[in-house]
């Protein structure tokens, strides 16, 4: 994969959501891994994920809007938020370059577990951006597609 920048709302380069299984394989191949999760109590709430080892990338699909791209997670550092690494800094460093950017409405969620003891959520619900961290670095980068919120809309 060439262009290693994340597109808030858009994707990732080539990749983009919206696209289908079928077309997400003629960019990547076949994934190393594929998780199935099935909610039997709901309808169309149905979902896999693809992982892509080498490449240290997740892609999500639900059923719900019909199997096509809807998340995207990269872990390898090589990967740019708005020209910026970002695998790697500290909670601190992270704040610090999302400040610069003006990026300023963010929550903070505390997410440990015994599997994980110290793990950290900030996310961006304006960019629908999530930054995942391990002991206070971040490991992980989850960003969807925008979504349109209906509460919006006027009656």
């Amino acid at each position: 994969m060439k262009n290693k920048e994340i597109l808030p709302g858009k994707g990732l380069g080539e990749l983009k959501f919206g696209m289908s299984r079928d077309e997400v394989l003629s960019v990547l191949g076949k994934p190393d891994d594929v998780d199935t999760y099935d909610d039997d109590e709901i309808e169309d709430e149905g979902s896999e994920s693809w992982h892509y080892d080498d490449l240290e990338i997740s892609l999500s699909f639900d059923e719900e809007e019909d199997w096509v791209l809807t998340t995207i997670a990269v872990s390898n550092p090589s990967h740019t938020f708005m020209g910026h690494e970002l695998i790697g800094l500290t909670k601190s460093e992270l704040l610090a370059v999302l400040e610069s950017l003006e990026i300023n409405n963010l929550d903070i969620e505390d997410w440990s577990s015994e599997e994980v003891p110290n793990h950290l959520l900030i996310s961006s619900n304006d960019l629908q951006v999530n930054f995942w961290l391990e002991d206070e670095i971040v490991s992980e980068i989850q960003w969807g597609a925008f979504v349109e919120d209906d509460d919006d809309d006027e009656e």
